[in-house]
């Protein structure tokens, strides 16, 4: 018998690829009973994060938490008494909660946790009033006040220095409201606030319009220019001019639309040619012009001055 013939005796490996009990004996099952427990423990103590069992939240389209800031005429608001008002009372609470609702709970939430609809695209997290950790300038009234007056940048707290002072006030004792203890302000603390905002004498607003109206009216003030920048880029093409100053507009131009708006239709066509000269080669690309049109001679910068005085 070969020595092959006598290896596929010993181990018929096709054999034990069908039936790998004959190898491994009871081992085998065994070890499937081991492997299927353990598989089994640890599908039952995954976590909710492991499981993918955490409940979806359907976000609404962040441009519903976008707010304008409101249309206001200039005005001077009346005083008020810092004593009167520095201290809570029910009347004051209870004119603060619509003042909350309305500018405050979208971001911190109706009970003051942080947790409005529009705390999920704010990092960092609006302030959780309920919480007495981590106040930036503090849970007095006059803190809370400078709070809402000048706001807080780094915390993304807006100002809201346009609502009149008593309404500031109002809202400030309706936030204290969530506190579980409200630290008291000193009469020296609360002439202190008097003496940096001038409440007594009444606060002058300036008047604002809201950013979106702003911006229609900044493009429909510049609607004339666009329109007049349009009109000198067709002449250009139509007239077929082959004067020198045309050949080196043509050459040295490298933005069209943005140097007839700079010296045809704009500021810069109100210059001479030493100005000209001045503000094209100290930055030609912001001007318009390809970098080395500052090699010029002195002739060709004539040329082409006199060209762009032309097209106006």
């Amino acid at each position: 018998m070969t020595q092959e013939n006598r290896k596929k005796e010993e181990i018929d490996f096709h054999e034990v690829v069908r039936s790998p009990q004959r190898l491994f004996g009871y081992t085998y099952f065994y070890v499937l009973v081991i492997l299927l427990g353990l598989g089994i423990y640890y599908v039952m103590n995954l976590s909710i994060m492991g499981k993918n069992a955490v409940t979806p939240v359907l976000l609404r389209d962040s441009s519903a938490f976008a707010q304008d800031i409101p249309l206001q005429r200039a005005r001077v608001l009346p005083p008020v008494d810092i004593m009167a008002v520095g201290r809570s009372s029910e009347e004051l609470v209870q004119r603060g909660e619509p003042l909350y609702a309305a500018n405050c709970s979208s971001c911190h939430g109706d009970d003051g946790l942080g947790d409005g609809p529009a705390a999920l695209m704010l990092d960092p997290k609006p302030r959780n009033f309920q919480s007495a950790e981590g106040w930036t300038n503090g849970q007095k009234v006059s803190e809370i006040y400078k709070t809402l007056d000048e706001g807080i940048i780094k915390n993304g707290m807006a100002s809201y220095n346009y609502l009149p002072p008593e309404d500031r006030f109002a809202l400030t004792h309706y936030v204290r409201t969530f506190l579980a203890a409200r630290p008291e302000d000193s009469p020296e603390e609360l002439q202190q606030l008097e003496a940096t905002y001038r409440l007594s004498q009444g606060t002058s607003v300036p008047g604002q319009i809201p950013i979106k109206k702003a911006a229609a009216m900044v493009i429909e003030e510049q609607q004339s220019v666009v329109e007049r920048v349009r009109m000198v880029a067709s002449e250009i093409d139509s007239r077929n001019d082959t004067s020198e100053g045309a050949m080196l507009f043509e050459r040295e131009v490298l933005d069209r639309t943005r140097a007839i708006t700079c010296f045809v239709v704009g500021e810069g066509s109100k210059t001479d040619q030493s100005g000209f000269v001045r503000s094209v080669s100290s930055d030609p690309m912001a001007s318009g012009f390809r970098a080395h049109v500052v090699s010029l001679s002195e002739g060709e910068w004539t040329a082409l001055f006199r060209y762009i005085n032309h097209l106006q």
